[in-house]
C-alpha cells in the first residue's frame, strides 16, 4: 500500500508539472496578445492603452499564468521527489484553494438579488442559477475539501516523511505563519495589479485614482515587503506593525467601497467608448459592492495575523 501511494503521489507530481509546463508556455503568448489589440492589431479598438479596462484584465491574465507555473512546478518537483517541504507546499496550497473558494462562493451570493431583477423568465433563470450554484460549490468547495482530505491522511504524510525525514524552512514555520506569507505575497501583487486599474485605491472613505494614488499604492507595496521579512523571520514588531496595517487597510477599504457601486467607479475611470458600452450591458455587475469583495480577504489575513501571535516571541 505504501508503495502504492508512493506512485500515485509521483503521478499528481507529473500532472502538476506538466500543468506548470503549458501554463509557462502560455504566459508569453498572453503577453503577445496585447499586439492584437493595439493600433495596427486584429482585435484594436479605440481607446485601448494603460488604464483602459481589458488592458488591466490581460495584465491580470497574464499574472494568472505565471502563478500557477510557479505554483504548479514547485509542488510537482515536491511530488515526484517526495519532498517534505512539496507537501506543506501543497497543503498551504489546498487551504488557500477553500479559503479562495469559499470567498468566490460568498461573492457570488452577492449577486443573487440583482440576478433576480433581470428580465429573464423565472423557470430560466432558477435553471441557471442552480446550475452554476452546484458546479461552484463543487469546484470552489467539494473538491479541495475531498483533495485535503486526501493529503491529511497519515499514508500520504508518512510517504513524504519516510522519503525525506529532513526538516526544511517551510516545516519548521509555523502553518498560519505560512499562510500569512502566502496572502501578503498575493497583496502584493494585487496592489501592482491595481496601478492598471488605473491605480484604484481606498482612502479612508475616498476612492483615489490616478496619479495621486500612486504614492500610496507604492508605500503599501513597501510595508509589505518588510512585513514579510519580519513575518519570515517572527520578529515581534512584524506581528504589530502586520496587525495594525492591516486593520487600517481594512478599515479605508470598508468605509471606500461600501459607499460605491461596481458602476459607481466605473463612471470614475476614464475608459473608452467601446469598453463603456460593454459595461453598460453588464446589468448584472452594476449595483455590486465592492467592499466584500476586498474586505474578506483583508478580514482573513488579520485573522491569521491574530491566531499566529503566540509565535511571535
Amino acid at each position: 500500500m505504501n508503495k502504492l501511494t508512493r506512485n500515485l503521489i509521483k503521478i499528481i507530481g507529473w500532472v502538476l508539472i506538466l500543468v506548470g509546463i503549458v501554463a509557462a508556455y502560455f504566459g508569453p503568448i498572453e503577453i503577445f496578445v496585447f499586439y492584437l489589440f493595439s493600433a495596427g492589431g486584429s482585435l484594436y479598438y479605440e481607446g485601448f492603452r494603460v488604464g483602459s479596462f481589458w488592458f488591466a484584465v490581460l495584465v491580470v491574465m497574464n499574472i494568472a499564468y505565471y502563478a500557477l507555473a510557479a505554483i504548479c512546478l514547485p509542488a510537482g518537483i515536491g511530488h515526484v521527489k517526495l519532498r517534505r517541504w512539496g507537501y506543506t507546499l501543497t497543503h498551504l496550497y489546498l487551504w488557500f484553494w477553500l479559503g479562495a473558494g469559499i470567498w468566490l462562493a460568498l461573492c457570488l451570493i452577492m449577486l443573487i438579488p440583482p440576478a433576480m431583477k433581470l428580465d429573464l423568465s423565472r423557470e430560466v433563470l432558477f435553471g441557471r442559477m442552480a446550475l452554476a450554484g452546484v458546479f461552484a460549490f463543487i469546484v470552489l468547495i467539494l473538491l479541495p475539501l475531498l483533495v485535503l482530505r486526501f493529503y491529511r491522511g497519515e499514508k500520504v504524510r508518512a510517504a513524504f516523511e519516510q522519503h525525506d525525514p529532513n526538516p526544511y524552512w517551510t516545516e519548521r514555520t509555523p502553518f498560519p505563519v505560512l499562510a500569512l506569507l502566502l496572502l501578503f505575497a498575493i497583496l502584493i501583487v494585487g496592489l501592482h495589479a491595481a496601478i492598471f486599474f488605473q491605480c484604484i485605491f481606498p482612502m479612508f472613505g475616498l476612492v483615489l485614482l490616478g496619479r495621486q494614488a500612486v504614492p500610496w499604492i507604492a508605500l503599501c507595496i513597501l510595508i509589505v515587503g518588510v512585513l514579510m521579512y519580519g513575518t519570515a523571520r517572527l520578529k515581534r514588531w512584524a506581528w504589530w506593525g502586520s496587525a495594525v496595517f492591516l486593520s487600517l487597510l481594512t478599515l479605508s477599504t470598508v468605509l471606500s467601497f461600501s459607499r460605491l457601486r461596481f458602476y459607481d467607479i466605473i463612471l470614475k475611470m476614464d475608459l473608452p467608448a467601446y469598453e463603456m458600452d460593454f459595461l453598460d450591458r453588464m446589468v448584472l455587475l452594476h449595483d455590486y459592492s465592492l467592499a466584500g469583495l476586498f474586505a474578506i480577504p483583508l478580514l482573513a489575513a488579520l485573522g491569521l495575523v491574530i491566531a499566529s501571535k503566540r509565535y511571535f516571541r
